[in-house]
């Protein structure tokens, strides 16, 4: 009876998956140092440190009225000669050819020059390449902005995050791509699940432990947490 209950456990060990404990830390998937291709001087700052904001979002502008008002200009009387153009090819079978040679290449030449008016108004703006926070502000309203040489903005996605874990190295062979984690948030009695998408190469020579990844989304970065790898 005895060797069938120590039988019976050696199998229920067997059948129950063995865990590796890993502490880990939420990191950001992107961040970015932001700033402008033209100089000029900061006219408008609509965030501030800890903002969060959506892709495509304006962050801040240099003074920009001239060629704003440049760019609408040029918008203006594109519209005016594609209205004109397109009026004209209506009855273009009565219309001397040359005319409508002459319409075509105004329309031509006002679109091309509203697209780069547009261009040049819209350097003269910041805004956000995806929905991120602001974790650092390098200048303020009234700065100079001296093109590309001035970092404005330092930003982290809020969406796409990673959770870097730590974890004693002596599990270096067992710890593989696609196992389960298991885990909470310091501070949030929530639990949550992942899978391991990446191990890192090396091991941390201070510590010696072994660092992997797992994807994770809507998490404040700089937080930290706990689990379980699920290794079998």
């Amino acid at each position: 009876m005895k060797k069938v209950l120590i039988s019976t456990l050696f199998m229920f060990q067997a059948l129950v998956a063995a865990e590796v404990y890993a502490t880990f830390d939420v990191v950001s998937e992107k961040s970015s140092e932001l700033g402008l291709s033209i100089s000029g001087v900061v006219g408008t700052m609509h965030v501030n440190v800890g903002d969060r904001v959506k892709k495509g979002d304006l962050l801040l502008a240099l003074n920009n009225a001239q060629e704003k008002n440049e760019y609408e200009i040029a918008r203006k009387n594109a519209e005016h000669s594609v209205k004109t153009y397109e009026r004209y090819a209506k009855i273009s079978d009565v219309i001397d050819k040359e005319k409508m040679e002459n319409y075509l290449y105004d329309r031509d030449i006002q679109l091309l020059t509203a697209q780069n008016k547009e261009i040049i108004f819209k350097k003269t703006e910041l805004r956000a390449p995806y929905d991120l926070v602001v974790s650092k502000k390098n200048t303020e309203l009234g700065n100079i902005v001296l093109g590309s040489q001035t970092k404005l903005l330092t930003v982290e996605s809020t969406h796409d995050v990673k959770l870097v874990l730590k974890l004693d190295e002596k599990y270096w062979t067992k710890v593989k791509v696609g196992q389960k984690f298991t885990y909470k948030v310091d501070g949030s009695d929530k639990k949550y699940e992942g899978v391991i998408s990446k191990i890192y190469p090396t091991i941390l020579p201070s510590t010696r432990e072994m660092q992997a990844e797992v994807k994770a989304v809507d998490l404040m970065p700089g937080l930290f947490g706990n689990g379980m790898i699920s290794v079998e």
